[in-house]
């Protein structure tokens, strides 16, 4: 049976931060591979975030060269918001998999109370929960706390601190700023060709 890691997220765009984080849990926990699900409706995020379509295609292109990574529209695909549950249970269907290790920020994972169907999430995945920021001891205890409160599994994994966000590289874009060196050379044609993230469409 595979060892497979899902990343999800806005990706809103994708960046090098995202990549090397994927990059440290594929080869940390020797997984066969790593999917990114760009989400649909995300239900906990507030900001308006890009068209599916267009977040999908530059994951493709920043991932296209590492035969490791793969990338999933099962989430873009849906009309309505966009639950982790849901799209467990529909990968367990497609890569017979019984539980996916899924990768997680820090301040996501403390909102996990708040998922749809929790308890059930957390038998079909094991949560790797990743921070830029420096481990502590009352971050660990908290991952503890939430799993034993869920009967589940999770593990905490430091990853580079790579000071690179979404939200910067939008709001450079805007103002007219290089974004060179953030993110792939490709998805970064792939923005100025579309004419994403100028705050005009």
């Amino acid at each position: 049976m595979q060892n497979i890691g899902l990343f999800g997220g806005t990706f809103n765009p994708i960046h090098f931060g995202h990549l090397i984080i994927a990059n440290e849990v594929l080869e940390n926990l020797n997984l066969d591979k790593i999917i990114f699900i760009p989400t649909g409706l995300p239900p906990h995020k507030n900001t308006e975030v890009l068209q599916g379509i267009h977040r999908y295609e530059m994951v493709k292109l920043a991932i296209e060269d590492n035969p490791y990574f793969e990338v999933s529209d099962i989430e873009i695909k849906r009309l309505d918001y966009s639950y982790t549950y849901d799209t467990l249970i529909e990968l367990q269907n497609i890569y017979y998999v019984n539980k996916f290790s899924f990768i997680i920020g820090y301040d996501a994972f403390l909102e996990i109370d708040s998922w749809k169907n929790v308890r059930e999430v957390f038998k079909m995945a094991r949560f790797i929960v990743v921070n830029r920021n420096v481990e502590s001891r009352e971050m660990l205890w908290l991952i503890e706390e939430k799993c034993n409160k869920f009967d589940g599994e999770a593990m905490y994994l430091k990853v580079p601190n790579i000071e690179i966000s979404s939200t910067e590289i939008r709001k450079r874009i805007k103002e007219g700023k290089s974004i060179k060196y953030m993110l792939p050379d490709k998805v970064i044609g792939y923005i100025q060709k579309n004419n994403l993230y100028r705050g005009d469409r």
